[in-house]
């Protein structure tokens, strides 16, 4: 898988928190594996193997906050291509797939183009109760696994569509 194609997966696997989630399917079993334990690991500070909710919403905060370059409360679709393309280490936003515009669109409650904090919020909740299949409060790998593969097959185009 070259570089691009396997950023973009890994990107949308933070929180969606962004929306930007990862078709985990994509990728060897044991990528998935050592991709799903990252992404816990680095939501996880209490250290116990599993998300809470509250370990869910600080990450997709601070995922935002990351985002939102200019501190005005909203991320624009602009601001959301400068990001992944940065960790990218790509000049052009046509290779994003999805579009961050396709990713903004399904949390952008008021259809004004941007993500607000609080539309950001609301999208990482929902995620996490759409996540969370025994309703536990805590999600683990495998609750990890399924619901990001679930959120990339909603914003993911068809081959061809993007």
């Amino acid at each position: 898988m070259d570089k691009i194609a396997m950023f973009n997966r890994t990107l949308l696997t933070i929180p969606l928190c962004a929306g930007l989630m990862l078709p985990l399917s994509a990728l060897g079993a044991d990528a998935v594996d050592d991709h799903v334990a990252a992404t816990i690991k680095a939501m996880d500070t209490n250290h116990d193997g599993m998300v809470s909710a509250a370990e869910h919403a600080a990450y997709a905060k601070a995922q935002f906050d990351a985002m939102d370059t200019n501190h005005d409360g909203q991320v624009s679709v602009a601001e959301m291509d400068a990001s992944r393309m940065a960790k990218l280490k790509i000049k052009t936003a046509v290779a994003l797939i999805p579009s961050s515009a396709s990713i903004i669109k399904p949390m952008d409650t008021n259809t004004d183009g941007m993500v607000s904090a609080e539309e950001h919020a609301a999208a990482a909740e929902k995620d996490f109760g759409t996540m969370d299949a025994n309703h536990d409060g805590q999600l683990s790998a495998d609750e990890m696994r399924i619901g990001y593969d679930a959120k990339v097959a909603s914003v993911t185009p068809a081959p061809g569509m993007n």
